[in-house]
């Protein structure tokens, strides 16, 4: 492992953000201006220096959707909450980067410091510790990856170090995981030889569920715009990991929340985008994230609005159920 460290302050994270935000910016405009014709033309190698290699990504990326979730011991086990959307990135076949989305999070430490970082021979971070004004150590962190075929690294755990047992351990805080899209070039297409049946076997798989999902979806608008109250329900989960802001409720939250909504409303009118889906490596877990428009009749006045909402499924022995609902963003309200 290669040894290096690097002192970053408060002042330096702002820069580098603004830098982030102006380069992003720039490329959005250039994007605008140039049009698909510079995709089209483009080559399917990243050119050197590219943003895809800058951002540490390896092999002809086209997607990577980033989510992270926080982690917890119970009953000694290692619990994972409900994760989050952390960012959208598309590149063309050149590399450039071509539309970003970022997204809140909730925060975890807040500690204020100066963070020195240690990384590995593939260019990722392995470590990081946090100093204090007077160069005291606050907190130090411990950072462990798995990778994909191509080489990128799609989840990232990362673990808080204490001191127990007369040792010092990792204890795991937070999972960060990455879902990339790779454009098909000769290189993909001899790692998907590698495994022909495997590859397909998947494939038919991913597309039966996501056909599935689909038509959940269409079911669960439909139940909605119709203010039919018992077909909604029958596209959730006893159990709900997260209602909006309620966490770890009944199916009987919703039914309460959805009867009070369904008679206050005179007529409702739900309209979406094609979800998003991102479907689990055991394919029994799915996350979707749309834009919905709504325009709601109450007392003779419309309320309208639109937010990015995100939906988790999960496979039950009845079908595709819904354990996870919450608006990511508010775009409009009134």
């Amino acid at each position: 492992m290669s040894r290096k460290i690097y002192s970053l302050g408060l002042l330096g994270v702002i820069l580098l953000v603004c830098l982030g935000f102006a380069v992003g910016y720039s490329i959005s405009y250039r994007w605008a201006q140039d049009g698909p014709a510079a995709v089209r033309s483009a080559s399917s190698l990243a050119s050197p220096g590219s943003d895809r290699e800058q951002d540490g990504l390896t092999g002809p990326v086209n997607r990577v959707r980033t989510e992270t979730a926080k982690l917890s011991s119970r009953s000694g086990k290692l619990v994972e909450s409900p994760r989050e959307l952390l960012e959208l990135t598309t590149y063309d076949r050149q590399g450039q980067r071509v539309d970003s989305s970022y997204y809140l999070v909730t925060l975890g430490n807040s500690q204020v410091g100066a963070e020195e970082y240690v990384y590995d021979d593939k260019g990722n971070v392995s470590e990081m510790t946090l100093r204090g004004t007077g160069g005291e150590i606050l907190r130090k962190e411990a950072y462990a990856y798995e990778y994909d075929a191509v080489g990128n690294w799609v989840k990232m755990i990362t673990s808080t170090l204490v001191y127990e047992g007369g040792k010092v351990t990792g204890q795991p805080s937070e999972v960060t995981y990455r879902n990339i899209a790779y454009y098909f070039d000769q290189a993909i297409a001899e790692i998907a030889k590698e495994n022909p049946s495997k590859a397909g076997d998947s494939t038919s798989d991913s597309q039966a569920s996501f056909a599935s999902l689909r038509s959940a979806f269409s079911g669960w608008l439909a139940a909605t715009n119709a203010q039919d109250l018992e077909a909604l329900l029958g596209f959730y989960n006893p159990k709900m990991e997260a209602f909006y802001r309620a966490r770890n409720v009944s199916s009987e939250v919703v039914r309460e929340d959805r009867a009070r909504m369904f008679e206050r409303a005179e007529s409702i009118r739900v309209s979406t985008s094609a979800p998003e889906i991102t479907l689990s490596g055991d394919g029994r877990a799915a996350t979707m994230n749309f834009d919905k428009e709504y325009v709601m009749r109450l007392n003779g006045r419309d309320r309208r609005g639109k937010v990015i909402q995100q939906l988790r499924w999960q496979l039950t022995d009845e079908g595709w159920k819904i354990v996870y609902e919450r608006d990511l963003k508010v775009l409009s309200r009134n």
